[in-house]
């Protein structure tokens, strides 16, 4: 009885133990080289990378300009300082007004990934992808 309790207990941590880290993100590659590059640094204050540079300021003030920008079909957003290792509230209370936003600005390829503090999207890990 004991050699089988113990084979359980071994069984039940190798299970456990492969369940506990979540996989790897995958990388980020653009394909569209005219998307909106949006480095979002906090969950109000952002820059606009490209197509046309604008400074830090407050996010819904960078929405706004943005409504006169040509329109686009893939915007990229950068989550700076994003410290969740799964998906969850922090993520919903950066992403969701960028989302709607964007949407409603005719975007239809939206993409969050989670910044390391460069400029470049490509490398960097997926958050989540809309399409």
């Amino acid at each position: 009885m004991k050699q089988a309790s113990l084979f359980l207990t071994g069984a039940l941590f190798v299970v456990l133990a492969g369940c506990a880290s979540a996989p790897p993100l995958q990388a980020f590659r653009s394909t569209d080289n005219s998307a909106l590059i949006v480095q979002s640094l906090d969950g109000h204050s952002c820059q606009v990378l490209a197509p046309t540079a604008i400074s830090r300021e407050d996010a819904a003030k960078v929405l706004e300009q943005l409504k006169t920008l040509p329109q686009r079909q893939t915007a990229v957003i950068i989550l700076e300082n994003y410290a969740e290792p799964q998906l969850g509230h922090e993520f919903r209370e950066r992403s969701v007004e960028w989302f709607v936003e964007l949407r409603g600005l005719g975007y239809r390829h939206i993409v969050f990934l989670r910044g390391s503090g460069v400029t470049d999207p490509n490398g960097l890990p997926l958050l989540a992808e809309y399409d």
